[in-house]
């Protein structure tokens, strides 16, 4: 394997990397010279990559009830007699600004996890988290409201690079689809946690409980060891080590030497490699730098632009905001914040309010099926048997509305079953998958670049479908809107079929060799 297009190496260094796929061959089939030897047992290994993950995983937890609270903040003072009434723009923007100052967050996380760690960017965004729940606590006016959004919004930008950086980085490849997924299921618990609140007790209240997730995750998260990687890619040796032991079981060094020297020797190469490009103008990049210090005397904004428009990033880039697209149009995302008021004018069998609560269940559910069934379909088959459901459930809604306005059919069992569907397949792939995949088509060099971009571009897109969903509605009527979204769904599944190849139980390597080469393209794995 070549690491440098054009350029030769020695023999020596074919031994290494040919030692680094058997070693890395092992990792992916769940194996290592601890486990050959039964000296740590298959489920030792597996609790701390667990554990690691869970306790994270509180910060994505936070994050769905940053997302939710619009639904429940504006379902309770967008209407008359509230102790805060806001107006139809009022709300539209609340909603919106929590989205659109994501991108914010992104990008800092973007730039700052390559520089300070996955964990100490994880430690940092609960503090904002705790200032914006407590100002909408104390919020006197819609202004209140729309500066806790902002830093809300930033916090939910800023936590989601390094979380999925930090569960692609310290998983063995066998379980790290499972992991990602199993991360996903949080953001649905805390879309049920906050609607659950939001039932039970008031918008204040509910912002002052949920000043304590953030205040738990900060505490939990101190008890974690960094990335192995990053710390490697820091020159931070030792501390790698002794990352990667808590990570395999709590073990002596002994017992992860071969996967330690697989992995420095890989970064090691990386750096070899970037080095080596930075200094012929003429050979193309094909192995991304692990490191963002190997070439001091360029400024970290040039090579973040750098690192930006290189082929391994871009591609993947144009992947994942492309898949996040289709999921928005698919899912009918748009109407998520104006959840209980649609609801409401639907005249659902069930009270709006409850119909939240049951949204979040099914959303639940699809989760842990997805954890369940990733590792055994693979990412493409969920993604494509989530998408297609969740089209003809739009198309079904679409075509139920029509009929009910000229008066040919009144069954509202009807769409309130639709859309649990709706609910249900949407995180069964196309909700958890994409963001399973930032954890793994991005190069090492790049996916806090790529991360931070693909997250802001979900947010970006998620304003756009959520602050255009009422004037679209007005236009085209709400079985419109099911159709002209569902239509695009369509869209979606065929772009998904040709161009998502098969990343479940793949090396990093293997993935990140794909989308660098230019040949072909089509390959599904």
């Amino acid at each position: 394997m070549d690491l440098i297009t054009g350029t030769s190496i020695n023999r020596a260094e074919e031994d290494d990397i040919e030692s680094n796929k058997e070693s890395e061959k092992s990792l992916t089939d769940g194996t290592t010279e601890s486990s050959r030897g039964s000296s740590v047992s298959a489920f030792r290994r597996i609790i701390p990559q667990v554990i690691a993950t869970t306790v994270q995983s509180l910060l994505l937890l936070a994050l769905g009830m940053m997302v939710a609270c619009s639904t429940v903040i504006i379902a309770a003072l967008h209407r008359p007699g509230s102790e805060l009434p806001i107006n139809d723009s009022q709300a539209s923007w609340f909603a919106g600004i929590l989205l659109i100052c994501q991108p914010i967050g992104s990008i800092m996380s973007g730039i700052l996890q390559e520089w300070c760690g996955r964990k100490k960017c994880m430690l940092f965004v609960n503090i904002p988290q705790i200032v914006g729940w407590y100002l909408i606590y104390r919020a006197e006016s819609v202004d209140s409201l729309l500066v806790a959004a902002s830093l809300l919004g930033m916090s939910i930008g800023f936590m989601e690079a390094p979380t999925l950086s930090y569960v692609g980085e310290i998983a063995q490849p066998h379980l790290r689809g499972t992991l990602a997924s199993f991360t996903g299921t949080y953001v649905s618990a805390g879309f049920f946690v906050m609607y659950l609140l939001g039932t039970v007790a008031t918008w204040r209240t509910t912002a002052l409980i949920s000043c304590a997730v953030p205040v738990l995750s900060f505490l939990c998260i101190l008890m974690i060891p960094d990335s192995p990687i990053w710390l490697l890619n820091k020159g931070r040796k030792l501390e790698a080590e002794k990352s990667l032991c808590w990570l395999r079981g709590w073990v002596t060094p002994q017992e992860i030497e071969r996967e330690f020297a697989s992995m420095t020797r890989y970064c090691e190469e990386a750096k070899k490699a970037y080095h080596l490009q930075r200094t012929s103008n003429s050979t193309p990049y094909t192995l991304v730098s692990s490191s963002p210090d190997v070439i001091t005397s360029e400024s970290r904004l040039g090579r973040f632009f750098r690192d930006l428009i290189r082929p391994e990033i871009m591609r993947p880039l144009r992947l994942v905001v492309s898949y996040f697209f289709f999921f928005h149009c698919s899912s009918l995302s748009g109407f998520r914040p104006y959840m209980v008021n649609t609801f409401t004018e639907l005249k659902t069998p069930i009270d709006p309010h409850f119909m939240t609560i049951i949204s979040s269940i099914c959303q639940l559910t699809g989760g842990f099926l997805c954890m369940a069934l990733v590792h055994k379909t693979g990412k493409r088959v969920l993604s494509l048997v989530s998408m297609s459901a969740c089209v003809i459930a739009c198309f079904s809604i679409g075509a139920y509305m029509l009929l009910h306005k000229f008066q040919y059919i009144h069954q509202p069992w009807i769409p309130t079953i639709l859309f649990i569907c709706l609910f249900f397949f949407t995180n069964v792939g196309i909700s958890p998958i994409p963001w399973t995949l930032l954890a793994e088509v991005f190069p090492t060099r790049g996916r806090g670049i790529g991360g931070g971009l693909s997250a802001a571009c979900y947010y970006i897109e998620f304003f756009l479908v959520s602050k255009t969903f009422l004037q679209l509605q007005s236009v085209l009527q709400f079985y419109g809107v099911c159709f002209f979204y569902g239509g695009l769904g369509v869209v979606g599944i065929i772009y998904l079929y040709f161009c998502l190849p098969e990343t479940e139980g793949k090396r990093l390597d293997e993935v990140e060799k794909f989308f660098k080469s230019n040949n072909e393209r089509h390959s599904k794995y």
